[in-house]
């Protein structure tokens, strides 16, 4: 009985499925394409549309060979574009039950013509989320994936970025025989050309819960170059990234085009490091390598899942060449003529040349750090190429919402210290840069190399300006400079000569006579200095100052007058100007040295040797006190 009834079941489901399959072959299989584009425009939330008629070749395990061609996918409105996804023809092993029961599920498909737009507008949104319609749909299931001659467009208003990739996931098997897939492209990034390739495992690997994918990536962009060899996590994964990343380029500052991390104006570089990617933290680790003539190591995060991305760094450079913080600063002090340097440090200083100017007009890029945060620890342990003057850098760096700090900034100097504090204010309409520090012990022939002035320095600077630029900023800056020189001395013959005493001069020694007092005060008013107080003070003579230091347009415009405790023949008696700019000095006599000069040659053609000499007899002489009351004024002044 069972059995017969049994085999009568049998009988009847054959019967079903040979008269199903009589009615397919009489009516066609194209009925299934609008079944077909119903089913996927639900699971995707867009509309599909099936343009030519299906073939479909029948296999009796109810997982028929169907050929789909000419497939469109609709694009999100706001892209301007008609379609998301187009292909020429598309061959899918369907399992028709599943289908029947509401369920995409392709056993295996091969792609050809696939052309997949990527867009990201300038609001940031996009517009490969799929699935996410009326909730009733899924995401289809596909079993194995082979694409063949497929291009990938890619759009990025936000950050300007635009490619065309090319795409084969059957270029070679590996040695297990599964599929390989190989990626390459070109494009422009902010209008520099960009091309890639790269190759990894199969494509159907990104659907593995349990299996990472492995690729390789090499990219350039203009200048600067990525490789990549690493994996991505379980399914295709980015929040699972490890590998190692290689970076070289000219300036270190074209990498925010890539990743969003503002970083300034560099020698070329080629770094080395560890990258993986744990929820929204980028971690870069290990990072070796130089930075022009610098070596550069340390560790990096970059936290992605904040409102504003941070960045958190701790780098290290045990040399560091002088000429490479100039670069940082848009000021390198190298010979604009040099072809061994780079292009970018030789125009730098061919326009600091051309424009006798020393301060930098490098602009800081407020569109960078707009919309980051973060916070570097950096330390140049040794410095080099600085003359031994500058020994070693050390800063602070933090960043909260287009301010950006640096506090301490540390400067070693030969048996000296620079500790300051700068903030760049970029939040309002104008860019306010402040700077206030203090320095002790720095000797003075560092900066002005000579054998006849030596000396050390301390004081305080404190200024404030407005602009985005250090030009800019010291243009229209406010505050005040203050200097004290300590165990200083001068060479005689240099104090006769500045004096223009020219018969003391002509006979005097190269002896060293010491300092007993050094001061300067410098009030600074919209981008001119004025010097309240200018003054070196020896035991016998004293060498006095005035005028202004003009930061708008880098211009000297002093008078500096040496004099003697007794009266001395044979000197003009007059100031020395001191013009130019602060690149190019000029020195030359006053207009009052020369007509004493000139009447001193009249007395002596005219009238006698002896009213020669009286032209030349200095009758303002030195006050003994003067030292100890300015250095009272400025201990007072910094006390206050």
């Amino acid at each position: 009985m069972f059995v017969r009834i049994l085999a009568g079941l049998v009988a009847i489901i054959f019967a079903a499925c040979l008269a199903l399959v009589l009615v397919i072959q009489l009516a066609g299989w194209d009925w299934l394409r609008g079944p077909v584009e119903e089913r996927v425009s639900r699971a995707l939330d867009r509309q599909v549309t099936i343009n030519e008629p299906l073939e479909v070749r029948w296999r009796w395990n109810f997982v028929p060979r169907v050929r789909f061609d000419s497939v469109t996918i609709s694009d999100e409105d706001w892209t301007g574009d008609d379609h998301f996804i187009t292909l020429e023809r598309a061959v899918a092993d369907v399992a028709l039950l599943d289908l029947l029961r509401g369920r995409v599920n392709l056993r295996e498909a091969w792609i050809r013509g696939l052309e997949l737009r990527l867009s990201v507008d300038e609001e940031r949104r996009n517009n490969w989320g799929l699935g996410r319609g009326d909730g009733q749909g899924s995401i289809p299931i596909v079993g194995a994936l082979h694409l063949v001659e497929s291009q990938v467009i890619y759009r990025n208003a936000a950050r300007e970025v635009s490619f065309t990739a090319d795409l084969d996931s059957v270029v070679a098997e590996d040695q297990e025989g599964a599929d390989r897939t190989a990626i390459s492209g070109e494009g422009e990034m902010r209008g520099r050309p960009l091309s890639f390739t790269g190759e990894g495992d199969g494509v159907m690997r990104l659907r593995d819960p349990d299996q990472s994918f492995a690729f390789r990536l090499d990219l350039e962009g203009g200048e600067t170059r990525f490789a990549f060899d690493g994996r991505l996590g379980p399914r295709g994964s980015f929040r699972q990234i490890a590998g190692a990343l290689a970076l070289r380029g000219e300036n270190l500052r074209e990498i925010h085009d890539f990743t969003g991390i503002p970083a300034p104006d560099t020698s070329p570089y080629d770094l080395t490091l560890d990258l993986a990617r744990v929820d929204d933290v980028w971690q870069a680790r290990n990072i070796e390598g130089v930075v022009g003539d610098s070596d550069l190591s340390g560790q990096l995060d970059y936290d992605t899942g904040r409102d504003r991305p941070f960045v958190d760094a701790e780098l290290t450079s045990d040399s560091l060449d002088f000429n490479d913080i100039g670069m940082l600063i848009g000021a390198p002090a190298i010979d604009p003529d040099d072809m061994s340097e780079s292009a970018l440090r030789r125009a730098q200083a061919r326009a600091l040349r051309d424009e006798g100017r020393i301060f930098p007009r490098a602009t800081l890029a407020v569109e960078r750090i707009s919309g980051v945060d973060g916070r570097l620890v950096f330390e140049g342990r040794e410095v080099t190429g600085a003359g031994q003057a500058l020994t070693e850098v050390s800063t602070v760096i933090t960043l909260d919402d287009r301010v950006l700090l640096f506090e301490p900034l540390e400067f070693g100097f030969r048996g000296g210290r620079l500790i300051s504090r700068v903030e760049v204010n970029a939040r309002g309409e104008d860019t306010i840069t402040s700077a206030d520090g203090t320095f002790s012990g720095i000797r003075l022939e560092d900066f002005i190399p000579n054998e006849r002035i030596e000396g050390t320095f301390s004081g305080d600077i404190s200024l404030v300006g407005t602009g985005d630029s250090i030009r800019r900023a010291m243009a229209t800056s406010n505050g005040r400079i203050r200097a004290l020189l300590d165990e200083g001395s001068i060479s005689r013959r240099t104090l006769e000569l500045i004096g223009l005493d020219l018969l003391n001069y002509i006979f005097a020694s190269d002896e060293t006579v010491a300092t007993s007092c050094g001061v300067a005060d410098i009030v600074v008013t919209d981008g001119i200095g004025e010097a309240e107080t200018l003054l070196v003070a020896t035991p016998d003579s004293q060498i006095h100052g005035e005028g202004r230091f003009d930061f708008r347009r880098e211009r000297f415009d002093l008078r500096v007058q040496a004099r003697d405790t007794s009266p001395n023949i044979g000197s003009l008696g007059g100031p020395i100007n001191i013009g130019g700019t602060f690149r190019d000095p000029d020195i030359s006599p006053d207009d009052e040295t020369y007509l004493r000069g000139a009447a001193t040659v009249a007395l002596g053609v005219f009238l006698t040797p002896l009213a020669a000499v009286l032209g030349t007899v200095q009758i303002d002489t030195v006050d003994g006190g003067v030292c100890e009351r300015l250095l009272g004024q400025a201990d007072a002044a910094e006390g206050e």
